[in-house]
């Protein structure tokens, strides 16, 4: 059984059907490797902010949203790159 790690579960469990590529580039790539930690962090991040009942947490959702859908989408070109 292979351990996946917890920056790249947050990756695989968002495109499970990209699982194979995540993989091969998480273990090739030092540079995708850093926008699943990214990616897992902003995750986390979000997560807490849509917990927040705080008065700043509607802008800091709406910031981790966004930057959450830039990494995505860095993401995806990367994986596309090989097909």
């Amino acid at each position: 059984m292979v351990v996946i790690e917890s920056n790249l579960f947050c990756v695989v469990k968002r495109f499970p059907d990209q699982k194979d590529s995540i993989l091969k580039f998480f273990r090739e790539n030092q540079n995708f490797q850093i926008i699943c930690e990214d990616y897992c962090r902003c995750s986390a991040a979000l997560q807490r902010w849509n917990q927040s009942t705080s008065e700043e947490a509607v802008d800091r959702k709406k910031e981790y949203q966004d930057l959450l859908q830039e990494l995505e989408v860095e993401i995806c070109q990367i994986l596309h790159e090989t097909i």
